[in-house]
């Protein structure tokens, strides 16, 4: 997993995704990076052609999900 907290990685052959999560971390640090990489789950198909930003992993596309998800989470009891 390199330097990252999480990371997302789909298999087009199984047409499956795997969230890996850095074990390291506290309860919050640990949904807060789920939710991150749901939301790169979520959009990994969707390309912004009007971003010119040098990070094409996170879009407005992405970070409007990213959002939503946060939003959701937020209203739990965790």
């Amino acid at each position: 997993m390199n330097s990252n907290l999480g990371l997302f990685e789909f298999c087009d052959e199984s047409e499956r995704g795997t969230i890996s999560i850095l074990d390291t971390q506290d309860r919050m640090g640990v949904i807060d990076t789920f939710t991150e990489e749901w939301a790169h789950a979520r959009t990994m198909y969707l390309i912004d052609t009007e971003d010119n930003q040098d990070d094409p992993w996170h879009h407005p596309s992405f970070w409007s999900e990213y959002g939503r998800i946060q939003q959701a989470a937020r209203q739990k009891e965790w």
